[in-house]
């Protein structure tokens, strides 16, 4: 069977398209960690999830492992898609993958769909057009507000939209030339995957939408079909999207705002302001990652042409576009008199979803707006036939391809130089080093007064209340007033100036758990503690590593940390400070503080946690108490006592707590969720596990449809 020349050069594209992708993704075909802190986060988000799935948890919709035992609803509660496309992922590949293997593998496939939807969605707009499609698509992956979503700030559930959103366009502009219900069809598709991907840009993205389709339904000629595709498109788009709508109404404690914080709109606009004129240079890898997000040159020659088209084109589903993408760029460049003017009109929810940095949310969306525009403008400027005009066309995409592809050069480098070794990637997927970052709170209205920014044992964190008063009666933290402190720790100036090598060093034996009890010479204390090992390591912010009962060193704070190692052989660990602040002076630390470090026998503490996936554990209580635990408190908790149902309460910190008897109890605490939030994920989920069957179907049929006879 010979290949006709179009199917040939048509594979040609696609390869090359693919390739452009894998090579911008190049860096995270690795398992091990890049980037910094928020990557660490979303890998421990991700482990979360998926440890759940493997302990048979379905759907997942709090934190409950150790990754994220405090029940955190971000971004579950907001943008599920990034957990639910690594739990996928898990289940596809048979469970082989680490953690870092599958977040990497969300962000190649992540960048593989982007070039490659891309280029279906600009032929969808423009079929004769198909190697512009191509450039353009290859301008979009590259662009540094598009590929920086991963390379600059490890924005995996912002980057989880680059599929999506120029579909979304693409329909858009395909709604006003065609009057069938595909585009309408697509469209519902599209913004409902951007709802489980990230809301803030899907919220942008919709505006747009809504904004078009009522002009549509302006300028048709037959309204009542027009309705009727609008009404079917709806309903598509409820299906599809109503559970990660409803989760945001539904896992919040009722009386709680969406949007639990109010935002400085001054600041937003001081945030705005400060990323230029960095947003319109080349990029600098010395700059700010902030300032990396932007449209880049060759978008910005794509920007002006469409707008040049604006005034002497006539498809109006263009001019929108091109409308809409300037006035999104008004709102991430400084105009004066306009841009701060626009964002102090805005509602509060708005501006409370887009937060602080709007080019995070909006640059996605410009850029999409950008290649779906000029690929639908050129349809009309460019005759298939007429040489010269395709070569005025080729030459300038050419140019922008190879100076965004220098730009995204800088992208890559910067990923490389920020990732960690495999070795000490795995490391950071070790419970003992797994920390519950500030991050871990976010769309709750606070944080619990224990939180510690850094490693905690969540076996630990069960406290008994006083009935009456709320006070602590009971906690596994031994008390600090009646321990003894036979040891010091002293201290050894290091060859770097400014770091104290705490002596002596300490030993962990696997299958043990040793409290590591401070008593610090200073109060005041103020650095960083350090405990490294070869398979450990923690970092501690002193006076306070968190809230007002946080482990520090000041008279409220816990004086108390856990270790243990989940390795096979011993591990010796080293303590180091490195004091900050005005006038820090290592001598002044030396010696450090007495401690004490002994092992301690899980059975034998007052709460006994036997499973976290649900929380199970006996319970020693001196008289009637309330059972605090370390899960933030959402609707959906049933908790049991012995066997038999107990009443859910909220602590003053925020957390679920129930009654427990005096004496030994057996309890159990399980998220099952509200009803009509399980009721809203079944509906989502099959109708996305239907739409996709029948769409397999209907091409299946397709291809095996016999050809007719000549």
């Amino acid at each position: 069977m010979s290949i006709s020349r179009d199917t040939f050069i048509e594979f040609l594209r696609l390869t090359l398209l693919a390739a452009v992708a894998l090579l911008i993704a190049q860096p995270y075909f690795s398992p091990r960690l890049i980037g910094t802190g928020d990557a660490l986060w979303y890998h421990h988000l991700l482990a979360d999830a998926v440890t759940q799935f493997r302990a048979g948890v379905f759907p997942v919709f709090v934190g409950q492992s150790d990754y994220s035992f405090n029940g955190a609803v971000y971004p579950l509660r907001a943008a599920p898609y990034y957990q639910y496309l690594a739990i996928g992922l898990d289940l596809i590949t048979g469970q082989t993958l680490s953690f870092f293997a599958l977040q990497h593998l969300t962000a190649v496939l992540s960048f593989l769909g982007g070039i490659l939807g891309t280029y279906f969605a600009l032929v969808w707009v423009a079929p004769a057009q198909r190697w512009p499609a191509a450039a353009l698509a290859t301008l979009y992956v590259l662009c540094p507000g598009v590929a920086g979503l991963f390379y600059a700030q490890d924005l995996y559930m912002s980057g989880m939209t680059l599929p999506w959103v120029p579909l979304a366009c693409a329909a858009l502009v395909r709604s006003f030339d065609d009057d069938s219900p595909t585009p309408l069809i697509v469209l519902a598709v599209s913004l409902a995957a951007l709802w489980w991907a990230h809301s803030p840009i899907a919220l942008w993205v919709t505006m747009v939408a809504f904004v078009a389709q009522i002009a549509v339904l302006l300028v048709s000629p037959d309204k009542p079909p027009a309705v009727r595709r609008a009404v079917l498109s709806a309903t598509i788009f409820a299906a599809l999207a109503v559970y990660p709508v409803i989760s945001v109404f539904l896992l919040r404690t009722p009386g709680e705002t969406i949007v639990p914080y109010v935002m400085d709109r001054a600041e937003l606009f001081r945030e705005v302001r400060a990323t230029f004129p960095a947003s319109l240079l080349p990029l600098d890898r010395g700059a700010a990652t902030l300032h990396h997000l932007q449209l880049g040159y060759g978008l910005w020659a794509a920007f002006f042409v469409s707008v040049g088209a604006f005034f002497y084109g006539r498809h109006r589903g263009a001019k929108l576009l091109i409308g809409a993408a300037t006035l999104l760029l008004v709102l991430v460049l400084p105009i004066p008199g306009i841009t701060r003017a626009l964002w102090f009109s805005f509602p509060e929810t708005l501006v409370g979803m887009t937060l602080y940095w709007p080019i995070q949310r909006l640059g996605i969306v410009i850029a999409a707006l950008v290649i779906v525009c000029t690929q639908r403008n050129l349809a009309d400027f460019s005759p298939s036939r007429d040489s010269a005009r395709k070569l005025a066309i080729a030459l300038p995409l050419l140019l922008a391809v190879v100076w965004s592809a220098a730009e995204a050069v800088k992208l890559t480098r910067n990923a490389r130089s920020q990732s960690d070794t495999v070795e000490h990637s795995r490391r950071w997927a070790m419970t003992e080093n797994v920390a519950i970052q500030r991050h871990t709170y976010g769309l709750l209205p606070g944080r619990p007064a224990y939180f510690t920014h850094g490693v905690v044992d969540s076996r630990l964190e069960l406290r008994l209340l006083d009935p009456g008063d709320r006070h602590v009666l009971v906690s596994n933290y031994p008390s600090v007033s009646n321990r003894t402190f036979d040891d010091e720790f002293g201290g050894v100036i290091d060859a770097n100036p400014g770091v104290i090598n705490l002596r002596p060093a300490l030993t962990l034996d696997p299958g043990k758990h040793y409290f590591l009890t401070f008593d610090f010479v200073r109060p005041d204390t103020t650095g960083i503690l350090q405990i490294n090992g070869p398979a450990f390591y923690r970092e501690y912010v002193l006076p306070l590593s968190g809230e007002s009962k946080a482990f520090g060193a000041g008279p409220d704070a816990e004086k108390t940390i856990a270790l243990w190692t989940t390795t096979s052989s011993a591990q010796t660990i080293n303590l180091r400070f490195i004091p900050t602040g005005p006038g820090a002076v290592p001598a002044n630390y030396i010696p450090f503080a007495r401690y004490r470090f002994a092992a301690y026998d899980p059975e034998k503490l007052p709460f006994r946690v036997d499973s976290l996936m649900p929380l199970r554990a006996r319970v020693q209580s001196p008289a009637p108490a309330l059972l605090e635990t370390p899960r933030m408190s959402v609707p959906g908790y049933v908790a049991t006592v012995n066997g038999v149902n107990a009443p859910v309460h909220k602590s003053q910190q925020g957390l679920v707590t129930f009654p427990v008897p005096a004496g030994e109890s057996k309890v159990e605490l399980r998220f099952v969720g509200p009803l009509a939030l399980r009721i809203a994920f079944w509906l989502s989920f099959g109708a996305w596990i239907g739409g996709a069957t029948g769409l397999g179907v209907a091409l299946a049929s397709r291809k095996l449809r016999p050809s007719p006879r000549p």
